[in-house]
């Protein structure tokens, strides 16, 4: 799997337009040789209940996302809970083909880590094993890349998209795209605006 640079990949979440962030230039780049560290010991530990996943399949999911946006000095896939994000958005009716789509694939990424890796699923395999058994899904043949670019755009979403949809956390991936989002206008703020229009109308 080619490694995208960190500015590559938050570029591309911009032309994407995801959380009505376009034009905006990332500022946090990595290079292409840093290494990525761990995710998060809260993170990784303090799994969320799941909606979608079983504990194995979420594992494997996990591990995929985050060798899409791995840890360096900015937060990876897991630091900004996109996992548990994939997990419930999937679980809409309108997303059904694609948690059907995953819920098939999952399990086939923990059997090729299997058979290749002396029988370790795809999160106990290397970074460096996780990447080779993805590039055969993103230059593979039946579907496979297709699913890959899901999996892609589900990260994107997850990491830069609105926190109140559960992913982004503590909106840090607004931060690694330079944006600092419109404090949100309180209750007694609108209603207080809409008196006084009402007033002017008299």
């Amino acid at each position: 799997m080619r490694r995208s640079t960190r500015r590559e990949f938050c570029e591309h979440a911009t032309v994407a337009g995801l959380g009505a962030l376009s034009g905006v230039s990332c500022h946090s780049a990595a290079s292409k040789g840093t290494p990525a560290s761990a995710p998060d010991a809260a993170a990784k530990e303090s799994g969320p209940a799941l909606t979608t996943f079983n504990a194995v399949t979420f594992a494997t999911l996990s591990a995929i996302c985050e060798r899409i946006l791995p840890r360096d000095q900015d937060p990876g896939a897991i630091d900004l809970g996109v996992p548990a994000f994939i997990d419930r958005m999937v679980a809409t009716p309108e997303l059904a083909p694609v948690r059907e789509s995953l819920l098939r694939a999952l399990p086939v990424f923990d059997a090729e880590a299997k058979k290749r890796h002396a029988g370790k699923t795809f999160d106990q395999v290397t970074p460096a094993e996780q990447d080779e058994i993805l590039g055969t899904w993103q230059h593979g043949r039946e579907g496979r890349p297709h699913l890959f670019d899901v999996l892609v755009s589900l990260t994107m979403e997850g990491a830069f998209g609105d926190p109140k949809y559960g992913g982004n956390a503590g909106g840090r991936g607004y931060a690694m795209l330079g944006v600092k989002p419109d404090p949100p206008i309180s209750k007694m703020a609108l209603m207080a605006g809409m008196h006084h229009g009402d007033s002017g109308d008299r």
